[in-house]
């Protein structure tokens, strides 16, 4: 299995050449990894060539199965590359232009698609965006207008004819409540799949399963679904911020459209309050979210608490998936995070269900002017060493040594803390790969990352 970078692409412009017999000099540069999700690999490269005595080049964008074991039981990029080049040659939903698919492992280790790239910026996950980066150094017009402009890319999706454009095969449900069913047969598969054992109990998500089957219903309409929709895969124009394309096609399904209206929404809940941060001046509630969708389509939602409840069900199988996914590599993972976590906490809330724990999720916005919290950091490795940070009301000091019950914890190696600093090292890469790992409150690291990043400079 190719993993070295520079093995990839001598077998990558191997491939590229069978596509392009034309091209003279093909090369590669300029190669990053981007954060982008957990779930398939993402690559970026520019690709140089001559042709007719003209140099020639494009960005690109290489998507792949994970390497290991990722947080979904399959990924079938045959069945995403033919829904996005559909998408893109006969609709106005905004997609990315495709360009090959390949299907055999043995070429690069793993199926994948190339699609060419589009310069613009994307709402990050981790951080949340609601603590740092493009979103929130947006005003609150353009945050508004980055909500609306993803809204209206879902309600062209909802539109597209996908009887007459063929994509039966995303598959198409049958009569009466089967649209919601072959949802719920899906995740209580994901379900199972992430379990340790068949015995291993999810009490929260187990009981969450029970209501799920014993309140399906039966859409009112049925339609291409995005499956992930959400601002965090929208990729938005600089300085505009207007839609370019919309991304990550994994979970696409054919159901009700209430499911990705729903989700949008629910996503967001666990980008502010899931990492103990407030949803910022501009972000739209989930009532806008559904009146302004009502307006576009004239369609009336009508099952929101049963969406909300599957949209957090969901999410949550994908969090343990990614979790246990971290644990796999070393990452150390309590049992209880598997089983406390904000999906779960949040189930609890809607249904009424036992508490799967100690709740840890601010419901009310968090003024750090007001706290006194610690943030430690390990720096291992040859010359490593301990240091704090002490947030006092709104005064931030930096200390050497180690400090009693830090509220949040980090550990990397000093080379790999400066290599994110910098942004040479992304910091989702190194967060999932175990290179970084932090414990505690993360959403300190959102509200202090000003603090953070002058103190380190110190390095």
């Amino acid at each position: 299995m190719v993993q070295d970078p520079s093995e990839l692409q001598t077998k990558l412009i191997a491939w590229i050449q069978t596509k392009m017999p034309q091209a003279k000099n093909l090369s590669v540069s300029d190669w990053q990894k981007p954060g982008m999700g957990l779930s398939s690999e993402t690559h970026l490269f520019d690709l140089s060539w001559d042709e007719a005595g003209q140099s020639k080049s494009m960005g690109v964008v290489l998507r792949s199965a994970p390497r290991r074991r990722g947080v979904f039981p399959e990924y079938d990029l045959g069945l995403q590359f033919r829904l996005m080049k559909t998408l893109r040659d006969n609709t106005d939903v905004p997609v990315a232009e495709m360009l090959w698919l390949e299907e055999d492992p043995s070429v690069i280790g793993v199926p994948f698609f190339l699609m060419k790239k589009i310069e613009g910026d994307v709402p990050q996950d981790y951080p949340s965006y609601h603590g740092s980066g493009m979103y929130f150094e947006a005003t609150p017009e353009i945050r508004r207008r980055m909500w609306w402009g993803s809204l209206d890319a879902m309600v062209k999706l909802h539109k597209v004819d996908w009887r007459r454009l063929g994509l039966d095969f995303v598959g198409v449900p049958g009569a009466g409540t089967d649209p919601v069913d072959r949802q719920i047969a899906y995740w209580e598969r994901h379900m199972n799949w992430t379990k340790d054992s068949s015995e291993e109990p999810y009490p929260t998500m187990e009981a969450t399963l029970a209501w799920l089957k014993e309140n399906r219903y039966e859409p009112e309409r049925v339609t291409l679904c995005w499956g992930d929709a959400r601002i965090g895969n929208t990729l938005f124009s600089r300085p505009d911020r207007n839609v370019l394309a919309v991304m990550d096609w994994e979970m696409a399904f054919i159901g009700d459209p209430e499911a990705d209206l729903v989700w949008s929404f629910t996503l967001d809940k666990q980008f502010s309050k899931g990492y103990g941060l407030p949803r910022l001046e501009g972000t739209p509630t989930d009532e806008e979210v559904v009146r302004r969708y009502e307006e576009l389509t004239g369609w009336k939602a009508k099952n929101l608490l049963y969406n909300e409840v599957l949209a957090t069900f969901r999410f949550g199988l994908t969090v343990i998936a990614s979790m246990k996914r971290m644990r796999d590599q070393g990452i150390p993972i309590p049992d209880e995070m598997i089983l406390n976590n904000f999906p779960t906490q949040h189930l609890a809330r809607l249904l009424g269900l036992p508490s799967p724990g100690p709740d840890q999720y601010a419901e009310e916005k968090v003024d750090i002017s007001q706290l006194t919290v610690s943030v430690q950091f390990h720096f291992t490795g040859p010359n490593g060493y301990d240091w704090y940070l002490v947030s006092d009301k709104g005064s931030v000091s930096r200390h050497l040594g180690c400090v009693e019950n830090p509220d949040c914890t980090i550990k990397a190696s000093i080379e790999d803390w400066r290599a994110i600093q910098s942004g040479e090292l992304n910091r989702l890469e190194a967060w999932s790969t175990g290179r970084l790992v932090t414990e505690g409150d993360h959403g300190l690291l959102s509200l202090l990352e000003d603090a953070i990043a002058k103190y380190s400079s110190a390095e």
